[in-house]
């Protein structure tokens, strides 16, 4: 019994770190097509890394900055809207205001 659990344990830690890690290479991705004008890719490489973690306000915030960038207020819009209610962060939430009050003028 005891070996059953910490074989589970194991393959629960192990699927748990392939998450962050495949997570992890989806943002660097999207990063990377970011800064090369990859805008589709991008925002590509966004989507899957929050079908792993779609509470992760940061991934909303690339996804807000990105649509920015696009000029695509209404889904900026959305995506602040998403990074907040995901946000433990002050700062992060902050920013998203700011983001949200200079987007609504429009």
């Amino acid at each position: 019994m005891i070996k059953h659990i910490s074989q589970l344990i194991f393959l629960s830690t192990f699927l748990l770190s392939f998450s962050f890690g495949q997570q992890k290479n989806h943002l660097h991705r999207a990063i990377s097509a970011m800064e090369i004008g990859l805008f589709d890719e991008s925002l590509e490489q966004l989507n899957k890394a929050l079908k792993i973690d779609p509470t992760n306000a940061q991934i909303y915030k690339l996804k807000a900055l990105l649509y920015e960038a696009l000029n695509d207020n209404e889904n900026a819009i959305i995506s602040w809207k998403k990074c907040i209610k995901h946000s433990r962060d002050k700062n992060t939430t902050t920013e998203a205001n700011i983001h949200l009050d200079y987007l609504n003028e429009f």
